[in-house]
């Protein structure tokens, strides 16, 4: 009797055992693990941009490389190769056949020094005053980011308003003052690019402001407090600690200032619609491409003059970053 049962608990233990394996055994050939979700989850993830990516930017740029040694042939109603003779067009135009022409590559190569000379050390300065919360800094803080959160035809619709003969304020303001001759703000060249140069300084010092006040509010209040105890001067604090020390965010911003050139078209196209004096390299491409006319001229238009800008940036980006090197903190 006692060898059965001696014989019998080890068999029930024994299934028992084998029971509770193949229970915490997963079932084989049912679903993924979680390696493998996780690696399917990000390809699904990532495949959206990347076709995005592929067409709107590779193929496009790609197609407007192509389409710039080409001319539409009215004959056949096909795109025909023409070699250089878009870009030779391009050149000829830029030295003086075209005024138009000229003066849009001039108007465009004014908003770097507008951007990187006027628009960036204003930046540099309030955001400084930002940070040392001078009198009034909180109101001045909504101020300069007001114009970086309004959309751009609001920003412009109530700037060119404020100029207006009838519902302006500006010009009752002038008259006040004793001024007679209040001259057209955005009827005639010069005064429209002044006022679109203006408008640029005002609207860009909100994102420039909230760049480099970032960058200023991450310099450890250690530095700030010695400099206050070696008796250092704010003039001397700002040019000697708080502009070295945030100078990679300086130059970041000094290049994407320098990228206006290229990029600047809803401000003109918003303030001084169809008026020719105050094209930019970018409305005049898209004025074209809007028309539908040469579009193979427009694409050698953008390419040429991006071959010559995107080096000079690049120089400039490089040249930047020799002023001060960079500081961990």
């Amino acid at each position: 009797m006692s060898k059965m049962t001696e014989s019998a608990v080890p068999v029930e233990e024994t299934a028992f055992s084998d029971e509770s394996a193949a229970a915490a055994k997963p079932p084989r050939g049912h679903g993924l693990n979680r390696k493998k979700q996780k690696t399917i989850f990000i390809c699904v993830m990532l495949a959206f941009p990347l076709v995005q990516l592929f067409i709107f930017w590779f193929l496009v740029n790609v197609n407007t490389i192509i389409m710039s040694f080409q001319e539409f042939d009215w004959l056949t109603g096909k795109y025909i190769f023409n070699g250089f003779d878009n870009f030779i067009r391009v050149f000829q135009e830029i030295g003086g056949t075209s005024q138009v022409t000229q003066r849009t590559v001039i108007n465009s190569v004014l908003y770097l020094p507008i951007t990187c000379f006027i628009s960036l050390p204003l930046s540099i300065l309030f955001s400084y005053f930002l940070y040392k919360k001078v009198p009034g800094s909180a109101a001045f803080r909504v101020i300069f980011f007001l114009p970086s959160i309004i959309p751009v035809a609001v920003l412009t619709m109530a700037f060119s308003f404020s100029f207006d003969a009838t519902l302006g304020f500006v010009n009752p303001i002038l008259r006040a003052l004793g001024v007679q001759n209040i001259p057209s703000w955005f009827g005639q060249y010069p005064n429209n690019q002044i006022m679109i140069f203006a408008y640029c300084i005002w609207a860009g010092l909100g994102t420039n402001i909230v760049l480099i006040s970032g960058a200023i509010g991450r310099i450890p209040i250690e530095i700030m407090e010695y400099s206050k105890l070696e008796g250092v001067s704010k003039t001397r604090e700002l040019f000697q600690i708080a502009i070295p020390l945030v100078w990679p965010t300086i130059t970041t911003t000094f290049v994407l200032g320098c990228t206006s050139v290229f990029t600047v078209m809803m401000q003109p196209l918003m303030l001084t619609p169809g008026n020719s004096d105050t094209l930019t390299i970018a409305l005049m491409i898209y004025n074209g491409v809007l028309n539908g006319r040469n579009l193979p001229y427009y694409s050698a238009f953008g390419l040429a003059l991006s071959v010559i800008g995107v080096p000079i940036i690049l120089v400039i980006k490089w040249a930047l970053g020799k002023v001060y090197a960079d500081v961990e903190y």
